[in-house]
């Protein structure tokens, strides 16, 4: 995959993040259409006077966004989100957990030692997100700087048309930064021009939240309205990542949605935070509870005005599945599913992103520098998020039916086994056995068949070929759990022509060649959990480890705005909105499940221990929806929360897991107990079969059974435990969800250091 000369670095501009300098500042400019390190410096003046500079310049901004993914190890010229040694956002919700406590999200939120005072001196240091040290501060002066001087280039060499084009673009830059820091912080400081030098000493307080959204959007609206803003790039082979009419327009849609949501806007006009000053609130929320209704209606609004464009224009879908006639059940079709979800996200100019961002590098084997992949193993796993229980289960059947642990169903997770299609005992030993009175023999041959959707098959399924010792695996959930997660038993490799599946299967349970010991110890382990991430871990190639492998070799985008995410957007703003439409809120959400060749999701309502919706028939979806609109379902923490969003939201983290939506999920419904509850993994023993008994075999099968008995199969049956985490366990886990304690860490601190310089900043609630 080629590099997009959009994201190298072209323009170096050296303005200062919170120390703002005069209009003749000297900026490097390099020459953005040539592989040079070398650059001549400029003042602004000159910069602004020649058509190319003033191109490059705009590029500069672009290379400073917002980046997700951490991928380069060493440097401080980079935005600190992509330091290796920092973490991920969603590793502090209930989905993942990060086991390595190396890095930042161990040392500052799992264990609870954030505060508003601590240094920013290196990636363990302050929060995920820093409000001082992030090129946010850069982008917004520096797209400030171009809307205010980019006239000036020469027309000979730049059209209004073109000048125009990139006023829009600018304004998006400016907006997106401005709403990276806002979702972390409320209220910020709104700097609208260029600040000169006599300006510097001035105060610059926290906006409110309403003054600060209403900026954001009628910044977005003026790039909107420009008739030369296009709805997709002219080429988006070869520019993709330039700021779009439909990118704006979906950003508008973000951004509303934040801000209707309950954290901003709340109902009954309580503060998040008990006890908040007066003088703090409009920094932090809405103070007019009367206009709780308008905000979700001014969402719903800017959603149906970008579903009217993008049926109007078309140009963006997405990437739909080509599955043989030959896959003809569920199960067989989920490899050809996978794919299209992959390429969805994956590739360069994917029709279905509205906006993303790539960065400048080579790959892991001749640079080292997109070191998520290269310290994705076993003995360096600083970027190993480990998926949890509780997210794994989330994820349905192939067949759209919810996953269900049966009669075991309650929660409990008691540290005892869990196989509701056999009977577990014991020996005197206490070695767990299994008696197969649940399977089905063949009175003649006695061949044990496992029964459908038994715990043996909660992710792969199928047969070992006559003479054959490798099994014909089909994937027996919903197809996304394989890209987000590494599972055992998974096939390495998916081809990305075929889709066909490849390689030995992921060796999981303990002592497996995967898992090792990893899974039962918990500490510094990419499988602590009984699973691995998988999403941005791509490729083809051999063997994790072998030396030949081309595995994981492409520089991985960064999607900020997908098409996916729109249609859930659209689906909560449909249901939440004055006039709410169930019936279209179901099909945007379908929309996004047929892709991956799921039913409606109002299947997903049916068998589930809190949910009233039974007999569930395809025609009956809007109804299903309906009634789960009336219907509550009592929270972990007290609260009560509508069954549609309940459900919207787990689809949502099906969908954009790992994308730091579910970590915004809960910062807008305010969802402390995902942050507070126990979490869990699987502990999973590898069984043989003998006779009519299985039997512990707790070995490696690739490098150990495999090469040492040439009769050994790939194992099929495994004992199974739902463990609770104890590696890195968190300090909120013991905490009350309700509790200040607790609701302090739905904002996050503005550093102590900032609010002593005295230009009008005042603290987050609980950070004082």
């Amino acid at each position: 995959m080629k590099q997009n000369i959009l994201f190298r670095t072209a323009v170096a501009m050296l303005l200062a993040s919170a120390a703002f300098t005069a209009c003749t500042d000297t900026i490097a400019v390099g020459d953005a259409s040539l592989d040079k390190a070398t650059s001549s410096t400029a003042t602004i003046d000159s910069v602004f006077q020649n058509a190319e500079y003033t191109r490059q310049f705009l590029v500069g901004i672009y290379s400073k966004q917002y980046y997700g993914l951490p991928y380069y190890n060493g440097g401080t010229n980079i935005p600190h989100t992509a330091n290796p040694y920092t973490g991920k956002m969603d590793a502090l919700t209930d989905c993942w957990h990060d086991f390595w406590n190396g890095a930042a999200v161990y040392q500052k939120y799992y264990t609870g030692s954030l505060t508003a005072s601590v240094g920013r001196s290196d990636g363990l240091d302050g929060p995920l997100y820093s409000y001082d040290k992030e090129f946010q501060w850069k982008i917004i002066r520096s797209a400030q700087i171009f809307l205010a001087n980019v006239d000036r280039a020469p027309e000979t060499d730049m059209t209004q048309e073109e000048k125009d084009r990139h006023k829009a673009e600018a304004r998006c830059l400016m907006v997106s930064a401005f709403f990276d820091t806002f979702q972390h912080y409320g209220g910020i400081p709104i700097l609208d021009h260029a600040l000169e030098t006599s300006e510097v000493s001035g105060q610059f307080p926290r906006n409110t939240v309403e003054e600060c959204v209403n900026w954001m959007v009628g910044e977005l609206d003026k790039a909107i309205a420009e008739n030369a803003f296009p709805w997709i790039t002219a080429n988006p082979a070869t520019m993709n990542g330039r700021w779009t009419k439909a990118g704006a327009m979906a950003l508008k849609c973000k951004i509303l949605q934040f801000a209707a949501s309950p954290m901003l806007n709340p109902k009954d006009g309580k503060p998040y935070y008990d006890g908040i000053s007066e003088d703090v609130k409009p920094f932090v929320m809405y103070t007019d509870a009367s206009k709780y209704q308008e905000r979700w209606d001014a969402f719903a609004s800017a959603c149906d005005a970008f579903y009217d464009e993008l049926t109007r224009n078309g140009k963006y879908q997405l990437v739909q599945a080509t599955v043989p006639s030959s896959a003809n059940t569920a199960d067989k079709r989920v490899p050809y599913y996978r794919l299209a979800y992959r390429q969805g996200y994956f590739l360069n100019a994917s029709t279905e992103i509205l906006h993303s961002v790539r960065v400048q590098g080579n790959d892991i084997n001749t640079a080292g520098r997109y070191c998520w992949h290269s310290w994705y193993s076993k003995s360096v796993p600083r970027n190993a998020f480990c998926p949890t229980q509780e997210y794994v289960e989330k994820f349905s059947w192939s067949d759209g039916e919810p996953f269900n642990w049966t009669n075991a169903a309650k929660k409990t997770y008691a540290n005892q086994a869990t196989e509701p299609d056999s009977t577990m005992v014991y020996d005197d030993k206490g070695n767990a056995t299994i008696t197969v009175t649940n399977f089905v023999t063949n009175p003649r041959t006695g061949k044990i068949t496992r029964n459908k959707k038994s715990l043996h098959t909660m992710f792969v399924d199928g047969d070992v070929p006559s003479g054959g010792r490798q099994i014909n695996t089909v994937l027996t959930r919903d197809p996304r759990l394989y890209e987000e997660c590494i599972v055992n038993g998974q096939n390495l490799n998916l081809d990305w022509t075929t889709a066909s599946m490849s390689g030995y299967p992921w060796e999981l349970w303990y002592k497996g060649n995967d898992g090792g010991t990893g899974v039962l110890t918990q500490q510094n382990t990419m499988f602590g959990s009984g699973y691995g991430f998988n999403k941005y871990y791509l490729g083809t190639g051999a063997y994790p480890g072998d030396d030949a492998a081309d595995s994981y070799r492409y520089p991985t985008q960064w999607v900020a705005l997908s098409l996916p995410e729109f249609y859930l957007q659209y689906a909560e703003a449909l249901v939440m909105r004055s006039s709410k439409d169930v019936a279209k809120a179901v099909k945007m959400v379908d929309i996004v499940r047929s892709r991956v060749g799921l039913p409606t999701i109002a299947k997903n309502w049916t068998s589930k221990d809190y949910r009233g919706a039974k007999g569930y028939t395809a025609t009956t979806a809007a109804a299903t929806a309906e009634a789960a609109l009336n219907t509550t379902v009592t929270l972990d923490n007290g609260a009560i929360s509508n069954e549609f969003i309940e459900e919207l939201l787990d689809e949502r983290v099906r969908e954009l897991g790992l994308t730091d939506a579910h970590w915004f999920d809960m910062i807008r419904y305010k969802r402390t107990d995902w942050m507070t509850k126990q979490l869990h993994g699987l502990m999973q023993y590898r069984l043989i079969q003998k006779a009519k008994v299985f039997e512990s075999r707790n070995a490696a099968w690739v490098g150990s059974d495999r090469e040492n008995d040439p009769s050994s199969q790939q194992p099929l049956f495994f004992l199974s435990f739902v463990k609770d985490i104890t590696g890195n366990s968190r300090y909120l886990w013991n905490k009350e969800p309700k509790s200040n304690e607790v609701k302090k860490w739905l904002l996050d601190p503005i550093p102590q250091v900032e609010i002593n310089k005295q230009y009008g900043l005042v603290q987050n609630p609980g950070w004082e």
